[in-house]
């Protein structure tokens, strides 16, 4: 997308509460649980991999085929079902496996593994039968053109959507006549790169029909601990945030329109003053700024910078508290791939997929703070216009309801009343 705050555990001093209350923070929660998987589950996907690379350790194998199964597991629960069926559309997944192989293989003397998995890869992504010999011609373009991306292709760290668009440039490039100068583009103005960026991460009016959504996703610090996070959100301006560990949530922070407020197990709700929220307010936007749909919200064009060698647009986002950041925007594609801000942190967005009614997001966030540290928030679910009511970011007083049951209450149609019950 990019999620409103800057990255979701980049701040290290946690909000607190009157009367004692525990502080609330986005890192020492126990980890929860990886998905398990059986192991004839594992062994098949180990088999597929050993097979395309018989020369891979066993280590990177393993660890390639834990990961591959919670991608299925979480985009593809259909397939999931049948991973071990005699039938199962291996094919389909081609692109995966080589992926999820090529981003084990880290050890430089694997260079050349790396190398060969990679073409493999663009082999899977273009039609039968191409010669060798455009792919080669393909993977020195690639490198030639973007060899940022050229190296997320070696290390197995790009999507197929982002991979396709560049292969189909590259044969372009290839294949047209070379063409006379152009002429010197015309400077694009702040409102000039908002309106291509709004026009370019939703399908149609998109945004206008989405009253609220979900976010579901997983957050991977620094220290190797995960949480799992859930994010509820509301027009024009609520939001519910449950930091989890497995299916028990652990502490919620939450916005009801008037009051931010937080409460861990066993405890009563406690305001929270904004002051103590720091950037975590700023999940009381409801969508990217860049969008132009929140009010009091300025924007200055700023010189144009660099991501990865790549040259971004660069624009400073105002807000109304007086605050800012920049955003970092592809000339390209018109996505937001980075952000940066006063406090030394800096963010960078990949993985963009549609989704929340017609919205295009990031799925994968990298923030970094000033001394180096990198959490990782992969986003695995969101959904669009739940349901959700008024009442449910109000604070109560009972014992707090678990997943399935805000699952329950989410569910359209379902009456506020729900809400009230312990």
């Amino acid at each position: 997308m990019a999620l409103p705050a800057a990255g979701w555990g980049a701040e290290s001093a946690a909000p607190t509460a009157s009367g004692g209350a525990p502080k609330v923070s986005f890192s020492g929660l126990t980890a929860p649980a990886a998905p398990k998987f059986s192991a004839a589950q594992l062994q098949r996907v180990a088999g597929w991999m050993t097979e395309i690379a018989p020369a891979a350790p066993a280590a990177a194998v393993s660890a390639a085929a834990q990961h591959f199964l919670e991608d299925l597991q979480w985009q593809h629960p259909d397939a999931m079902d049948h991973l071990l069926a005699a039938d199962f559309p291996r094919q389909n997944f081609a692109s995966s496996l080589l992926g999820h192989l090529a981003e084990q293989l880290t050890a430089a003397p694997q260079a050349s593994l790396r190398e060969e998995l990679a073409r493999r890869r663009v082999e899977v992504l273009l039609p039968a039968g191409t010669p060798p010999a455009s792919i080669t011609a393909l993977l020195g373009k690639l490198k030639e053109a973007s060899p940022a991306y050229y190296q997320r292709l070696l290390g197995g760290r790009i999507e197929d959507d982002d991979l396709i668009p560049l292969l189909k440039d590259a044969q372009l490039s290839s294949s047209a006549p070379a063409k006379p100068a152009a002429a010197k583009p015309t400077v694009l103005t702040a409102a000039d790169i908002l309106s291509a960026f709004s026009t370019h991460n939703q399908t149609g009016l998109a945004l206008s029909h989405l009253r609220a959504y979900t976010v579901e996703g997983t957050l991977k610090l620094p220290n190797g601990e995960e949480q799992r996070l859930l994010l509820f959100k509301l027009r024009p301006d609520r939001f519910r945030l449950h930091v989890m560990a497995g299916e028990v949530t652990q502490y919620i922070l939450a916005y009801n329109g008037t009051s931010f407020w937080q409460q861990a197990p066993g405890t009563k709700p406690q305001i929270v003053s904004r002051a103590e929220l720091g950037s975590r307010a700023y999940l009381a936007e409801f969508v990217n700024p860049l969008f132009g749909d929140l009010e009091n919200y300025n924007f200055t064009r700023l010189d144009d910078g660099t991501i990865d060698g790549k040259k971004v647009y660069r624009l400073a986002v105002h807000r109304p508290d007086g605050s800012q950041y920049v955003a970092c925007i592809d000339p390209d594609s018109f996505r937001e791939i980075g952000g940066e801000y006063d406090n030394g942190v800096s963010v960078r967005y990949s993985d963009f997929r549609a989704a929340a009614g017609g919205l295009t997001m990031a799925f994968r966030e990298e923030t970094t703070d000033r001394a180096g540290h990198t959490d990782i928030f992969l986003l695995q679910r969101i959904s669009a216009n739940p349901g959700l009511v008024q009442e449910f970011f109000q604070p109560r007083q009972g014992v707090e309801l678990s997943y399935f049951a805000f699952e329950q209450i989410s569910a359209p149609g379902q009456p506020p009343a729900l809400l009230r019950k312990n």
